[in-house]
């Protein structure tokens, strides 16, 4: 019987992933539900999982933070994560297995019989290639094509783009603007790694900038620049789930 833990920190995921490997996997005995990353790493010291179900995404502290804690881990992971493709990117430069919300039957069955049929041993030489690609992309920079030239930017200081035209106005949080001669949508995939979502037809705005989000006037969220953005109706749903991710 393989023993795991699931560490998710949104209830409802925690409970239906509970269900689906008790299932569909019923080699699989989950010992504990866990909240948030604190309560994983001190349910792995105390009860020593074979498998961790782990969350990316989780408030304080994210999955990765968790991995830190452990620098030779006994354990063996499987990530579960809603569709975030630089994280994909690095689980699969680092051989880890992973899985995307809302998480598909068969999916969880093949992960485990992967788990299953992999050597046992030590993870820690993945957990560190791992590590290294995901600060390597989270520290690093995007090249955006501006006037002559190239700016190299930070994602995190970004705080919205706004089309204009078959241009793309960036607002910084130092206040500054700039235009790159790039469409949205192509800045939006130049973007699709980190944490931005198109809200509008004309609007992407970086979701650790978001202040607030309002039901009233039909939805709209107001920026940490002060800036209030009406979002599109067919786009709603899609933003509520990414932003109580956040």
């Amino acid at each position: 019987m393989i023993s795991a833990i699931i560490v998710d920190d949104e209830k409802n995921a925690r409970e239906v992933l509970d269900w689906q490997v008790k299932t569909f996997c019923p080699q699989v005995q989950v010992k504990a539900l866990c909240a948030d990353a604190d309560e994983g790493i001190q349910t792995i010291q105390e009860l020593r999982p074979d498998l961790v179900f782990l969350d990316i995404e989780m408030p304080v502290k994210n999955g990765f933070e968790l991995l830190n804690a452990f620098p030779q881990p006994s354990f063996n992971v499987i990530f579960t994560t809603a569709y975030n493709q630089f994280a994909i990117k690095a689980f699969k430069y680092a051989a880890f297995d992973y899985l995307v919300k809302p998480i598909e039957d068969t999916d969880l069955r093949d992960a485990v019989k992967r788990y299953e049929q992999r050597q046992q041993g030590s993870i820690s030489d993945q957990v560190k290639k791992l590590m290294g690609e995901y600060q390597k992309a989270s520290l690093g920079r995007i090249a955006l094509p501006i006037g002559d030239g190239l700016m190299m930017v930070k994602p995190d200081q970004i705080i919205r783009c706004q089309s204009v035209s078959n241009y793309t106005t960036i607002i910084l949080e130092s206040g500054r603007k700039l235009m790159a001669s790039k469409t949205l949508k192509e800045v939006e995939e130049i973007l699709s790694g980190f944490c931005f979502y198109r809200i509008h037809q004309s609007h992407l705005v970086n979701l650790n900038h978001v202040q607030s989000f309002m039901r009233t006037d039909g939805g709209y969220v107001l920026m940490s620049d002060g800036e209030k953005i009406t979002i599109a109706r067919h786009r709603r749903e899609g933003f509520i789930e990414q932003f109580s991710r956040i």
